[in-house]
């Protein structure tokens, strides 16, 4: 490959416009599991964040010194105070699900959710860290530009066109790039510890009773089902980081990860961090693909909701 076709590759995959429905939809996604992490954190708000919280905001700049983006260093330091972060930010985070004031609401729920991160590091998991930097990202993508409420009224106000816009996709690459290098470095880190090459790391996984969720059945303890496990962990680990970017295995990759997710999801309490990980799944599938399902989607709501005179033959009775 020459260094000229070289270039005009990198500049198709991060700048040919595309439609912005995948990350239109990854908005959204990742809207919900935004407002899912804030009720789940609401009960101990004040707990974790909270004037008299288990680990003080002078503490935390103790234990872990330096500049820290975070709202926590401004807002005053009253319960009352951080009591209205909480729900200021869940509305910021429904305006971002909605598409309301996409770009603003994007980059406040980001900050938002760096201060809390920052405010307390010790609750947090890389499915956080992914979220954050993924919020990062969506700020300079196209994620209003389909199924919101801006596309609403740019359409009735005559700004927006009928047919959704190509846009740059190279903010929804970035993101895409992230999880794949999540799922890279996780192969990597196991890769390099000795029960995860000899087959043994799953028995050690599934007996760490503080974060087991259901019971899981007794033949999953079988030596070869074990050491199977273990490897194909692995394996899958390295192909969603390395071979999904393959057009024609990406599909049946993505359906295997979303087993793997949801297989972790019923054994262990690790709060949100498949649904962190989950979320940006939508951004490896084609536009095509989506447009071709929201048609179907559109066409069976409307046959569902359609009056019972326009589904009535002739001769119907009735």
């Amino acid at each position: 490959m020459s260094l000229r076709s070289a270039i005009e590759a990198w500049n198709r995959f991060f700048f040919e416009p595309q439609s912005p429905l995948p990350v239109s939809l990854f908005r959204i996604f990742y809207g919900i599991v935004v407002i899912v992490n804030l009720l789940l954190l609401h009960g101990d708000w004040l707990a974790w964040y909270g004037t008299h919280a288990w680990v003080s905001l002078s503490t935390m700049r103790q234990l872990e010194p330096g500049p820290r983006l975070t709202l926590f260093s401004i807002i005053p330091q009253k319960d009352q105070w951080i009591g209205m972060f909480f729900w200021v930010f869940l509305g910021l985070a429904v305006f971002l699900m909605a598409g309301f004031l996409t770009r603003f609401s994007t980059a406040a729920v980001f900050l938002c959710l760096t201060s809390i991160h920052q405010r307390n590091l010790y609750i947090t998991h890389s499915g956080d860290t992914f979220l954050r930097i993924a919020g990062f990202f969506l700020i300079f993508a196209p994620a209003g530009a389909a199924l919101s409420l801006d596309r609403l009224i740019g359409r009735r106000r005559g700004k927006e066109t009928e047919e959704i816009q190509p846009r740059s996709p190279w903010a929804q690459r970035l993101i895409q790039l992230q999880l794949a290098l999540v799922y890279l470095m996780s192969f990597w880190w196991k890769s390099m510890g000795a029960v995860w090459v000899n087959g043994t790391a799953l028995y050690y996984v599934i007996h760490l009773d503080e974060l087991r969720r259901f019971p899981l059945p007794h033949w999953i303890e079988h030596p070869v089902i074990l050491k199977l496990g273990t490897w194909l962990t692995l394996a899958l680990e390295f192909s969603l980081g390395v071979l999904i970017w393959f057009k024609e295995l990406r599909y049946p990759l993505l359906l295997l990860g979303l087993l793997f997710h949801l297989c972790l999801e019923y054994s262990f309490n690790v709060p949100m961090f498949q649904w962190d990980i989950l979320s940006a799944y939508i951004l490896f599938v084609d536009p095509a693909d989506i447009a071709r399902a929201r048609q179907f989607t559109v066409s069976l709501v409307r046959s569902w909701l359609r009056s019972p005179s326009e589904t009535c033959t002739p001769n119907d009775p009735r």
